[in-house]
C-alpha cells in the first residue's frame, strides 16, 4: 500500500493550534542532548546500548528524492501552507511559515537521525481508544501527549521530552522507523515499523477544516492512517535506514534547526559540523558519569549527499579527565585520605531525608546516605571545574552546585539513589531515587527548589509524598557546601594577606556600620535547623535546634510556626504547645541565657501546632522562622 498523510477533520468544539508540550523543552543544542539521550536510556534493554547521532545535508537531486518519498508535493506541503496561513494567532504556524520559506528558499534541507539500538522499540497496539495498560510504545510516542508511563528507574516522571524532536523541526514534522524484539512483535512483524507525526495547528484546506496533527502510514479500511512495516528501500528512501540488527528506533527530525540559532543551517556542512559539535559537548556534559561507567556508546557521524565528512565517537574522559578518572576509583574502591594532589579522591556522606510516600510503594520516612566525591583538578580548564554535578540512577547530570574556594580548584559530583552503586538492587537507594525523580521539574534540571523567576514546577511530589519536602530539598546543597567547606575549609593566605573568603566576614575591623555595640559590626540573626517533622492526628509535631550568638544577656526568641502555601506565601498558625530540656519557655518565648564562654549559644525545641488550621496538615509544607525579642525587651527597659 501507498504511503500517505491524513489530518482528521477539525472538530466542532475544539481547535489544535500546536501542541503546548514542546515549549516545556528547552532550546539549544544541550538540551537535544539531554532530552534524546534520556529517551533512550530510559528505552534500554542491554547493559551498554548504542545511540547514534547523524546529520545528513541534502541538496539538489538528493533533497528532491528525499521530499518525493516524503510525500511533499502532494500532501504535506499543501497542508503546512495552510497552517502557515494561521502564524497571527498560533506561534507554532509562525515557526511552520518560517521553516517553509527557508525550504523554499534553499537549495538544501537538514535531517538528524537519531537512532538508538540494544532498546526496546516502538511496540504494542496501534491505536489508543484501548485500556491504558494495553499501551506500548508506540502509542505513547506517537499517539498521546503528556503520558510517561515509564517504570521508577526512568529518567523523568512527565513524558515530555519525546516533544524534543518536534521542537528541533523547523515544520514540525517527524518520521519514526523501529525495529522490534522477537518477543515484542506485533502481528510476527519486528521490522520497519514506519510511521510520521506533523505536529501542526488547525487549518482549513480547500474549503475543509482539519486538526492539527496530521499522520504518515498508510490508511486501514476505516480510513484511519497506521504504521506500516515498510521494506528496507522505502527506509533508505526515507534515511530511515539502520545500521545495526538490535532493537531499537530511529527519528528523522524533517528541516532540522537550532530553535537557539536557526541560521547556523545557512552555513552548510561547516554550520552542520558546528551543530554537532555542539551536540557532543551536551552529550559530555550531561552525561559523562553514564559514558564513564560503559553504559552507553554515543556517536555522532555528519553526512553530505550520503557522504559521511565527520565522525566521532563521544568519549568524555577527553574533556572532563578528572570526572571520569573520580567516578571510577569511585566504584573501584580506590580512596585516599586527603586531597593531596591532582587527581587524589575522597568521599563524603550528604544525608538526605526521603520523605513519607503516600502512593505505592508506601513507605515511611527514612535517611538516604548519598555520597558526594571530590577529587583536586589538573590544569586543564572545562565547564565543570569548582561545581559539584548531581545525579541519580539513569546518570545524567541533573544540575550543578557551584561553590569556588580560593587557592582550590576541584571537581565533585553527589551520586545519590540508584547512582552510588548501578548494579545493586538496594531498595531504599531505589526509593530515594523515586523521590528526586518526582523532585524534577519537566526540564529534568532541578532538585534543590529556587524562588523568583529561578522557581520551576515540583508538582509531582504533591501527589506522592507527605509535606513537607522542600526542607528535605534545599538541605542537599546546604549538607554539600557544609562539607565542601570541611574539606577545603578558608583559603591559605597569600602575600602577607588574609583570604578574601575570610575577610568578608570580619567586616567589623574596618568599622563598617552595624547593628551591634558602636562600630563592632552587625549581631548575627539566630538559625533555626529542623530535625524531625510528622503530622499525628491533624496536627504538626516538630523538633528544632535554635542556635544564635553567645552574649551576655542572652536571647529571648518567639519562634514562628508558618504554613507555606502552593503559591510561596506564608501564613503563621498557632502552637498547641513548646518546650525545651535546655532553655525556658514561657507563653511561645524561648528565653536562652548566655554562657561565660563558647561562640554560640543553642536550645533544641519541641512544638506541636494547633488542629485549628487554614488547611488540613497533611497537604501543608511547614517552616520556622525566629524573631528576636531581646531587642524589643531592652528598649522597654529604658
Amino acid at each position: 500500500m501507498t504511503l500517505t498523510w491524513k489530518w482528521d477533520p477539525q472538530s466542532a468544539t475544539y481547535g489544535n493550534y500546536g501542541n503546548a508540550n514542546q515549549w516545556t523543552v528547552n532550546a539549544g543544542m544541550s538540551s537535544l542532548a539531554r532530552e534524546s539521550t534520556q529517551n533512550s536510556n530510559d528505552a534500554r534493554t542491554e547493559a551498554t546500548p548504542a545511540l547514534d547521532f547523524t546529520f545528513h545535508l541534502l541538496s539538489g537531486k538528493h533533497r528532491k528524492d528525499f521530499l518525493n518519498a516524503l510525500g511533499w508535493k502532494d500532501e504535506l506541503a499543501k497542508h503546512l501552507l495552510a497552517m502557515s496561513e494561521e502564524s497571527a494567532g498560533a506561534v507554532a504556524a509562525g515557526n511552520i511559515r518560517t521553516g517553509l520559506e527557508k525550504l523554499r528558499d534553499s537549495d538544501s534541507i537538514i535531517l538528524l537521525a537519531v537512532s538508538d539500538y540494544g532498546c526496546r522499540g516502538l511496540t504494542g497496539p496501534e491505536f489508543s481508544n484501548i485500556d491504558t495498560a494495553e499501551f506500548g510504545n508506540f502509542i505513547k510516542l506517537c499517539r498521546l501527549d503528556l503520558f510517561s508511563g515509564k517504570d521508577k528507574a526512568a529518567g523523568g516522571s512527565f513524558g515530555l521530552g519525546k516533544a524534543v524532536y518536534w521542537r528541533f523541526s523547523s515544520i514540525q514534522t517527524v518520521l519514526f522507523n523501529s525495529v522490534l524484539a522477537d518477543a515484542d512483535a506485533v502481528d510476527g512483524n519486528t521490522r520497519n515499523r514506519l510511521f510520521g507525526v506533523n505536529q501542526g495547528v488547525a487549518h482549513r484546506l480547500d474549503g475543509s477544516s482539519y486538526q492539527g496533527r496530521g499522520y504518515f502510514g498508510i490508511q486501514n479500511a476505516q480510513g484511519d492512517v497506521a504504521s506500516t512495516w515498510a521494506t528496507d528501500q522505502e527506509t533508505l528512501d526515507l534515511h530511515l535506514q539502520r545500521t545495526d540488527p538490535r532493537p531499537g528506533t530511529t527519528a528523522l527530525l524533517v528541516g532540522f534547526q537550532d530553535p537557539d540559532d536557526p541560521e547556523k543551517g545557512a552555513r552548510g556542512i561547516e554550520g552542520v559540523k558546528d551543530m554537532a559539535t555542539e551536540l557532543r559537548a551536551g552529550v559530555e556534559e550531561s552525561f559523562w558519569p553514564l559514558l564513564a561507567r560503559g553504559r552507553m556508546d554515543v556517536s555522532i557521524t555528519v553526512k553530505e549527499n550520503g557522504r559521511a565528512v565527520s565522525d566521532m565517537e563521544i568519549d568524555p574522559e577527553e574533556t572532563y579527565a578528572e570526572l571520569v578518572r573520580a567516578l571510577r576509583r569511585f566504584d573501584a574502591g580506590d580512596l585516599d585520605d586527603e586531597l593531596s594532589e591532582p587527581y587524589s579522591v575522597i568521599v563524603r556522606e550528604v544525608p538526605i531525608q526521603v520523605p513519607a510516600r503516600k502512593s505505592e510503594p508506601r513507605h515511611t520516612k527514612f535517611t538516604h546516605n548519598a555520597q558526594l566525591v571530590v577529587t583536586i583538578s589538573d590544569e586543564q580548564k572545562d565547564t565543570l571545574e569548582n561545581k559539584v554535578c548531581l545525579f541519580r540512577k539513569p546518570e545524567m547530570i541533573v544540575e550543578t552546585i557551584d561553590k569556588t574556594f580560593e587557592n582550590h580548584t576541584y571537581h565533585g559530583f553527589l551520586l545519590v539513589g540508584g547512582a552510588v552503586s548501578p548494579t545493586d538492587d538496594d531498595p531504599d537507594n531505589q526509593l530515594a531515587d523515586d523521590f528526586l525523580r518526582y523532585s524534577e521539574p519537566p526540564a529534568h534540571d532541578r532538585w534543590i527548589p529556587r524562588g523568583g523567576r529561578s522557581k520551576t514546577s515540583q508538582s509531582s511530589l504533591n501527589a506522592h509524598y507527605v509535606p513537607p519536602w522542600l526542607p528535605n530539598l534545599r538541605r542537599i546543597e546546604e549538607q554539600i557546601n557544609a562539607a565542601l567547606f570541611d574539606i577545603f575549609g578558608a583559603a591559605p593566605p597569600t602575600d602577607g594577606k588574609p583570604p578574601e573568603s575570610v575577610f568578608k566576614h570580619l567586616r567589623f575591623l574596618s568599622g563598617d556600620p552595624g547593628k551591634g555595640a558602636a562600630g563592632t559590626g552587625r549581631t548575627a540573626k539566630p538559625t533555626v535547623t529542623m530535625t524531625s517533622w510528622e503530622v499525628r492526628d491533624g496536627q504538626w509535631h516538630l523538633t528544632f535546634q535554635i542556635k544564635a550568638r553567645n552574649r551576655s544577656d542572652g536571647w529571648r526568641i518567639a519562634p514562628a510556626l508558618m504554613f507555606v502555601g502552593l503559591d510561596g506565601r506564608n501564613v503563621e498558625v498557632a502552637w498547641s504547645s513548646l518546650a525545651s530540656a535546655d532553655a525556658e519557655v514561657d507563653d511561645g518565648v524561648v528565653v536562652i541565657p548566655g554562657k561565660d564562654r563558647g561562640r554560640f549559644v543553642s536550645a533544641t525545641i519541641t512544638g506541636v501546632s494547633t488542629d485549628s488550621l487554614p488547611i488540613p496538615a497533611e497537604e501543608a509544607t511547614v517552616d520556622v522562622e525566629v524573631r528576636d525579642l531581646s531587642n524589643l525587651s531592652r528598649e522597654a527597659a529604658k
